[in-house]
């Protein structure tokens, strides 16, 4: 749970191994300039390797759970080449991994053949969870927000489809007083959250652990949330106590 910025690059039909590499290499070269200027604090080499790749840049195909309502399951879809390097952002802020790989078109699970419903094509999803960069400062988090946000802008180009999807609303406006209010709104739930279940499982309990407790306005946040989750945690306390 947390405040993330969602992106899906996918290659257009006729772009080769060849160009994909080429578009991963132009992406680093962009990375690193972002880090000679202080807005990431640095980039990992390119890798192509298997195990990084399936360490790295498995996609994954959700299946619904038989018989449990509102539930599914992931299944790994590993890739079979491709490229692809990490940046650390900030403190507090998820490493970002940016490349392009190709994956199967099928998957076995439980012994059965699935399609992947996915396009045969370059192509990577990923995510960022920029949320906790607050803990270190409104100014911290946003560089890092708005860091990640305008590399994955800048990696746009004509044979590749970009889309962006920002928890924040700081894109596509870059609108940083949105970003403000959504980062103060998901604080404030996940600090509420948080805390109610420390109270339910007792204080001195490791059971309940999240960043949030490190952000200097806890307790603000939490009073801040603790309406807007009412209902929820209370169904969560009831699950504790049995």
């Amino acid at each position: 749970m947390g405040l993330s910025i969602n992106f899906e690059f996918t290659a257009a039909a006729g772009v080769t191994a060849a160009r994909a590499e080429e578009i991963v290499a132009s992406w680093h070269d962009l990375a690193i300039s972002f880090e000679r200027e202080g807005f990431v604090d640095k980039v990992l080499p390119i890798a192509s390797d298997l195990e990084t790749l399936n360490r790295f840049a498995c996609d994954f195909l959700i299946l619904p759970v038989p018989g449990e309502e509102n539930t599914s399951t992931g299944v790994e879809i590993v890739p079979m080449a491709g490229w692809i390097f990490l940046i650390s952002v900030g403190k507090g802020c998820e490493p970002l991994r940016l490349g392009l790989c190709r994956y199967p078109e099928t998957v076995r699970y439980h012994g059965k053949k699935l399609p992947t419903d996915k396009p045969a094509r370059w192509r990577i999803f990923g995510f960022c969870k920029t949320q906790y960069a607050s803990v270190h400062g409104w100014e911290h988090f946003k560089r890092c927000h708005c860091a990640v946000v305008h590399l994955l802008a800048a990696c746009r180009m004509p044979d590749l489809d970009v889309n962006i999807m920002d928890e924040g609303a700081y894109w596509p406006e870059r609108s940083v007083s949105k970003l403000r209010e959504n980062l103060d709104r998901m604080n404030g739930l996940v600090a509420a959250t948080a805390g109610a279940l420390k109270d339910a499982v007792g204080e001195s309990s490791d059971a309940v652990k999240s960043p949030i407790f490190e952000h200097k306005n806890f307790e603000r946040l939490e009073a801040q949330g603790a309406p807007h989750v009412g209902e929820a945690v209370e169904a969560l306390r009831a699950v504790l106590r049995k």
